[in-house]
């Protein structure tokens, strides 16, 4: 077979990623021009791992960014005109004016870096054990389900590329394919990939394909990443903005099984979620909250909950409080309908549906409807809530320090100065909303002595949300679906209780488990309050289709101290947004690249919504 690698190549080895694989010294021993031929890529045991450690070169981790573009948050960068937040809330956003970025160039590279490994390394005569090219080409074929997996949530259907392309590769033959046929793509790849040897190896020593990496192979990819990738895919196929798509023969109990064995897997192989605790009382409210301060040690002795994509973060500094000694932003404003989300204490959902299926009496979100059974005050709003509501967001007179109860913070209007985090829409610096983002922030941390917040790509607790959702859509919230891998039967409240148990929180109310559409809105509200300022609500949002019911207002929390020290709280509109249409549902292709192949093809492979091509 031909490929487009030239006879002579310049090698790229990885920065990033599969640390520890190789030596960059022997791998880097070139020719004085640097060049190498593409034969002795394959005949040298260094370059043949050189070239596996470029296909990572393209992996990306979790992207933070996305939260300032959910209900979920009001951007601190509001103020600013031409920002992306503003274009975003404005419904100004277009193919050449698209805040967000993307994937398109970054995943095709790594696709293209993956087909050639895969194709050429069963020929290889570079010195490795059996077992350790099956390992190898397992990882191959995990990047490019998870480079593919990348496309389809941004994009929707994409091109599907096997083989590295021909010279005389026909471009006018090119189609997107659908998402289904992506996803099918993508489990058959996972598929492959747990085919190799491994599967029950649990050592750091194993030659194939890994359950346990070892801090010595950071970000390798390993079998519970596939498994991740393989649940992520499916709920994408069958989800409302997928599901209907032609030819798609994906169901909601594909879903269910897909996600079921996931779990399981990872169960059955040492994942948990977790729940330690430091050893310093003060130091977190919970595990919870411990979780996200907590750097991830490939070794696993403690945090057995993360399986794959940790990215650093400074909240005190880009997302802190303008207490904070040298802060800059405020960053990411929490909305009241993400406050709205946490149920009290003992698991009554604050707000009810109201006869036309809506949280809110009034289309500005102003006039809740409340849920009696939640004896709510809006009066006294922070009281008696769901732990991870304290672990997660500063509120007016939230405890600013675990270790001192007596440094509260001030977000209402005639603060005094000197510790005033009142909302102020002018600056950059405070907040919009009357909130504060809490999570990844240890209350220790400052100027001095910075502590960095941990995001994670994939975690376990995904795992259990998604099977939730799939086994309540394919069965009911109460139906058992078998295990895998010797793991019990388990049902969607079952999953959602899991969840809610480490955070403290009791089990759902058994009159929201009876119906599966009333079951529904609370899997949606648990995902939500659990991921909270995690990437997944962006994605969530657009594959559940509700765009319409989520970008269209958000509101903030006004409040006022009265002469008796009490305080009087006012919700008011912080943004009404336009960013509702369909054409938020995916991002747009690059302008070039639709342009090209719209030459090439005659088709507009472009997005609905978006500019038409040249």
């Amino acid at each position: 077979k031909k490929n487009c690698m030239k006879k002579h190549i310049y090698l790229l080895f990885a920065a990033f990623v599969a640390g520890g694989l190789s030596s960059c010294k022997d791998a880097l021993d070139l020719p004085d021009d640097g060049r190498i031929s593409y034969e002795s890529i394959w005949s040298d045991r260094n370059r043949t791992i050189g070239y596996l450690n470029t296909c990572y070169n393209y992996v990306s981790g979790p992207n933070f960014g996305v939260i300032s573009y959910t209900d979920d948050a009001q951007d601190a960068y509001d103020y600013l005109a031409t920002s992306g937040p503003t274009y975003w809330y404005s419904g100004l956003v277009s193919a050449t004016s698209w805040p967000l970025g993307g994937s398109w160039s970054s995943a095709f590279v790594g696709i293209r870096y993956c087909n050639v490994f895969i194709q050429a390394l069963p020929n290889a005569t570079a010195y490795a054990q059996e077992e350790e090219k099956k390992g190898w080409i397992a990882q191959a074929q995990a990047l490019r389900a998870y480079y593919y997996l990348t496309l389809i949530r941004d994009y929707g259907g994409v091109p599907l590329i096997t083989e590295p392309y021909s010279y005389d590769h026909d471009f006018s033959s090119d189609r997107r394919a659908k998402v289904w046929e992506i996803v099918k793509q993508i489990l058959q790849d996972t598929d492959d990939a747990l085919a190799a040897p491994g599967a029950e190896d649990m050592s750091y020593t194993s030659k194939g394909f890994r359950w346990v990496l070892g801090s010595n192979y950071a970000n390798m990819a390993h079998r519970a990443l596939a498994y991740a990738i393989r649940s992520e895919a499916i709920m994408l196929a069958v989800s409302p903005l997928h599901a209907n798509e032609e030819g798609n023969l994906y169901t909601w109990e594909d879903a269910a099984r897909i996600t079921k064995e996931a779990l399981d897997q990872c169960l059955a192989h040492d994942y948990s979620l977790f729940t330690r605790l430091p050893i310093i009382e003060t130091d977190s409210k919970g595990a919870y909250d411990y979780y996200f301060f907590t750097p991830y040690d490939y070794d696993r002795p403690s945090d057995k909950e993360t399986i794959y994509g940790v990215a650093g973060i400074s909240v005190w500094n880009a997302y802190g409080l303008p207490t904070n000694s040298r802060q800059s932003s405020a960053g990411i404003s929490p909305t009241q309908e993400l406050i709205d989300s946490y149920e009290t204490a003992d698991g009554h959902p604050i707000l009810k549906k109201t006869g036309d299926g809506k949280y809110y009496k009034d289309d500005s979100h102003l006039q809740p409807n409340f849920n009696e059974a939640a004896g709510y005050d809006d009066q006294n709003p922070y009281e008696n809530r769901d732990p991870r509501f304290y672990q997660s967001v500063y509120f007016n007179g939230a405890q600013r320090h675990w270790d001192d109860p007596d440094e509260l913070v001030k977000i209402y209007d005639n603060a005094p100065k000197d510790s005033s985090c009142a909302i102020d829409k002018t600056t950059i610096r405070n907040t919009r909303t009357g909130y504060y983002m809490r999570k990844y922030d240890k209350h220790t941390s400052s100027y001095e002595t910075p502590v960095t917040g941990y995001v994670r790509r994939f975690r376990l607790a995904e795992l259990y949300l998604n099977f939730a959702e799939a086994a309540n859509e394919a069965y009911s919230p109460t139906q058992q679906v078998e295990g895998y891998s010797g793991q019990p039967a388990m049902s969607a409240v079952e999953a959602v209780n899991a969840i809610r148990s480490r955070a403290g929180m009791p089990g759902v109310r058994d009159e929201y488990t009876t119906d599966r559409d009333v079951f529904r809105d609370r899997v949606w509200n648990e995902r939500r309050v659990e991921f909270a300022f995690e990437p997944l609500r962006f994605y969530d949002i657009r594959r559940w289709k509700i765009l319409d019911k989520t970008e269209t207002v958000v509101t903030g929390m006004r409040a006022t101290k009265n002469d008796d020290n009490t305080f009087t709280y006012k919700r008011f509109v912080v943004s009404e947004r336009k960013s509702n249409a369909d054409t938020y549902l995916l991002s747009p292709l690059p302008t070039d690249e639709v342009n090209k192949m719209y030459k090439l093809t005659g088709t507009n492979w472009q997005n609905p919504g978006y500019e038409s091509p040249e």
